[in-house]
């Protein structure tokens, strides 16, 4: 009775699973990149939100929102209505999916002048 012989097995199935696993490596650091980038946007969107409310310019609040997120963001930041609003966009571009655009918004109530 011949044997059939298993050489060589445990190296074909390492390069069938190998692109999945890398794959997969991708994905979740992908996921990591773009949880860690919307955290750092919605601490600026936040700080300049308070900047704004506190009675700092408009402009001051956008140099605080890209001391903490950089400078590759695009900001919006308005006064109105007893509130300071501001919206934070940034683009994370991911190898396998390409760009994503993340958005922050964050308002807060303007302090009274004494």
């Amino acid at each position: 009775m011949a044997r059939e012989s298993q050489t060589g097995s445990s190296t074909a199935e390492v390069a069938v699973l190998l692109p999945a696993v890398a794959i997969l490596l991708a994905v979740v650091a992908g996921a990591g990149v773009v949880g860690g980038q919307q955290v750092r946007i919605q601490q600026a969107a936040s700080a300049a939100a308070r900047e704004l409310a506190r009675g700092t310019s408009a402009a001051e609040a956008i140099g605080t929102a890209h001391r903490l997120a950089g400078e590759q963001i695009s900001i919006s930041a308005t006064a109105s209505g007893g509130y300071g609003h501001v919206r934070v966009v940034s683009a994370v571009d991911l190898p396998l999916l390409g760009p994503i655009e993340l958005h922050a918004e964050a308002n807060a109530r303007m302090e009274q002048q004494p």
